[in-house]
């Protein structure tokens, strides 16, 4: 579990507007049981960020039946918080921890090309004030969420989720939960 926190508190969470899942992989090899007690960690630079995306899935897991706890109550950020995760993982009687990190923010811009009009200069000339390309920027954010099984330290169940950047960090933290709950629900992740 310490190289899990170490390595991971390097990275920004960040929250997308829109969030469709991209990749999803569950060990074969796990039998569960189902967690009924989740830590939950955002790896983020940002303390607010960390926290506003821990609560919203604390908040949102136990709406959906299971206990979470957040881990910036107990766990500082940066590598010093590894040596605390297996204590707090013990004291909250955690079954699994959530991890969730930024995989890739990628930046897309789009040049929607139109052609001047025909008819001779004077048509090509209002044509070609008329088509002036459209261009368009979108930031483009890939989240990794884990779920690890403490016990065992193994991964058990991972996806990848993109959406568009977005500074409403509340809003699209929701979304991502709301995604995501139902999906580890479905998978035998969570009861």
């Amino acid at each position: 579990m310490k190289a899990l926190l170490s390595a991971a508190t390097v990275l920004l969470v960040a929250s997308c507007a829109s969030v469709s899942v991209t990749n999803q992989w569950k060990d074969p090899s796990w039998s569960g049981p189902p967690a009924t007690n989740v830590l939950v960690i955002g790896v983020s630079r940002s303390d607010t960020t960390r926290r506003l995306f821990e609560d919203t899935f604390v908040r949102d897991l136990t709406a959906a039946g299971v206990r979470a706890s957040a881990s910036y109550a107990s766990i500082p950020p940066g590598d010093g918080g590894s040596a605390k995760l297996g204590d707090v993982v013990k004291s909250t009687g955690s079954d699994a921890v959530l991890v969730t990190r930024v995989q890739r923010v990628e930046d897309r811009i789009n040049v929607t090309p139109t052609g001047p009009g025909y008819g001779g200069f004077y048509g090509w000339y209002g044509g070609a004030w008329a088509s002036t390309p459209e261009v368009t920027q979108t930031t483009l954010v890939t989240l990794e969420t884990s779920v690890w099984d403490p016990r065992t330290e193994k991964l058990v169940w991972t996806v990848t989720t993109r959406g568009v950047l977005s500074s409403d960090i509340p809003r699209t933290t929701q979304q991502l939960s709301a995604t995501l709950i139902p999906k580890m629900k479905a998978d035998g992740i969570i009861r």
